[in-house]
């Protein structure tokens, strides 16, 4: 239910329901309803397509927790788990582990191996379920770190959580709601990580990645022309908002 209320409320969709609103009424001959309809479906593209709002909708997610400096790590005890949430994967033997996995869960792993080799007693906790494929994202995950120099026996799969409501509750069945624990996700989605963990009893430290505000030097042109990058954006902040409010009301 929550996917398709989601997938509703999305820019694009909303967009073409205007447009198409606009046509039928125009076929119907109801000509000043079709025209009310066409300026408010460009108004609405201006909104999702230019970078004011996505930006300030994606800011107020992702300003809500920092990135875990070097400093800090090294000020947490030399024990606990640091979780890395699943973030999408495919099950193309063709392809190694780490190109098996999406842009997403890669930025997540690396973020996760980073932190667990600053701390040397802790362990990498690997999630995420197949979605229907032949292998589990747990699995895809595991087999990356282990290219990227982990050793196994650090590392734990947990490969039945389809949603972040079943890791936390998957996790806290595991290893108890005691333990140290560090969660890795995107920066967009750790205020529902945490909202989610801390129901299932947890304490634990964010540890946010891929972040999609980067506040660098460098200026570009012609940033307020209307772009797809900004309607992904948009679609990404709203998916967000949607799932935080779903959780809010006891949903995954």
């Amino acid at each position: 239910m929550r996917h398709i209320l989601s997938l509703i409320i999305l820019p694009l969709p909303i967009l073409y329901f205007l447009l198409t609103g606009a046509f039928i009424a125009f076929i119907l001959k109801c000509v000043k309803t079709g025209k009310i309809l066409f300026v408010i479906s460009g108004f609405w593209f201006l909104i999702i397509s230019t970078p004011l709002v996505p930006k300030n909708l994606v800011k107020i997610l992702e300003d809500q927790y920092p990135q875990l400096t070097e400093e800090i790590i090294k000020s947490l005890p030399d024990s606990g788990d640091i979780i890395v949430l699943g973030g999408g994967h495919s099950d193309d033997m063709d392809l190694s582990p780490n190109n098996q996995l999406s842009t997403t869960a890669l930025g997540r792993v690396i973020e996760g191996i980073r932190i667990h080799r600053m701390i040397p007693g802790s362990r990498l906790v690997l999630s995420g379920y197949s979605g229907g494929s032949k292998l589990s994202q747990a699995l895809i995950l595991y087999r990356t770190a282990l290219i990227l120099g982990e050793d196994s026996s650090s590392m734990i799969m947990l490969a039945q959580p389809s949603n972040t409501r079943m890791e936390a509750e998957e996790y806290a069945k595991y290893a108890g709601t005691e333990n140290k624990l560090i969660i890795v996700t995107s920066d967009l989605h750790m205020p529902r990580a945490m909202m989610l963990f801390r129901k299932a009893g947890l304490d634990p430290i964010a540890a946010p990645t891929n972040q999609i505000l980067k506040y660098g030097t460098q200026k570009y042109r012609m940033v307020w022309f209307p772009s797809s990058g900004n309607i992904g954006m948009m679609e990404d902040s709203i998916h967000e908002y949607a799932g935080i409010l779903w959780a809010l009301f006891g949903g995954s």
